[in-house]
């Protein structure tokens, strides 16, 4: 993986990919990288200062935007905050579609990118996951023009950010999982070992323990882990760790 093609004119591209994992917590942070990456490749290929403003939208759940300056950051956030700019229609479109200047249908929009010292707007739509979408919207100077081979070149640059974006998209996902999991596991590591304590107070069974802990649960309006917890931090030895590592591979 690299930040970015170091040749565009290269015979053999196929199978290109961005890093978008390095040194990025979380999936904002990689669209962050994204745009960056993004700015760098179209202003070496247009030959000037092209800036770039990434949008993430999820069927069920809040949008993520980015940009590689402040002001790209703006645009993508009008879009969130609008939903009138061409991000918002990037599933829609099947291939880079240059912002028109005439007609009123992006008026309000080219209104917003001379507020911040644009004027001509590329917007890239990514294929994506089902439920899940994504778009770049190249930003160029007033008076700048996005030439047919830039946008050509643009339609490739779009499978790289797609296929780049997919795979960080996965792998924080997968991330997410083994948290969730390990916060799972945790949690009924510390409801066990205190239905273990009050069993052994009360001589009673697990589930008679567990319906105790779930009483004072309702009764507090605490959660069970909560309720768990504060009975293990009362012992003498205070709340017993809990570890949980990968298996070694062999």
């Amino acid at each position: 993986m690299a930040d970015g093609p170091a040749n565009n004119e290269g015979p053999d591209r196929q199978g290109f990919l961005l890093d978008l994992m390095t040194g990025a917590d979380d999936e904002a942070a990689s669209l962050q990288k994204l745009a960056y990456a993004s700015a760098r490749w179209l202003s070496s290929t247009a030959g000037t200062g092209v800036e770039c403003a990434a949008v993430l939208y999820r069927q069920r759940g809040s949008t993520a935007t980015a940009g590689s300056t402040t002001e790209a950051a703006a645009v993508a956030a009008s879009e969130d905050e609008y939903s009138d700019g061409p991000a918002a229609l990037g599933s829609t479109l099947a291939a880079p579609t240059v912002v028109s200047q005439a007609g009123s249908r992006w008026q309000a929009y080219r209104r917003r990118l001379l507020e911040q010292g644009f004027g001509a707007a590329l917007v890239l739509p990514l294929e994506l996951h089902p439920g899940v979408s994504a778009a770049l919207v190249f930003l160029g100077p007033p008076n700048h023009v996005f030439t047919p081979r830039v946008t050509s070149e643009a339609a490739w640059f779009g499978g790289v950010a797609s296929r780049s974006l997919k795979l960080a998209l996965d792998v924080h996902g997968v991330i997410r999982a083994g948290d969730n999991l390990k916060q799972v596991l945790e949690s009924r590591t510390s409801i066990d070992v205190a239905c273990g304590v009050i069993m052994a107070q009360n001589r009673c069974s697990y589930a008679e323990a567990f319906s105790r802990l779930a009483g004072t649960s309702r009764n507090r309006n605490l959660k069970v882990r909560s309720v768990a917890d504060s009975i293990l931090k009362a012992m003498p030895s205070g709340a017993p760790r809990t570890r949980f590592e990968p298996p070694a591979i062999a």
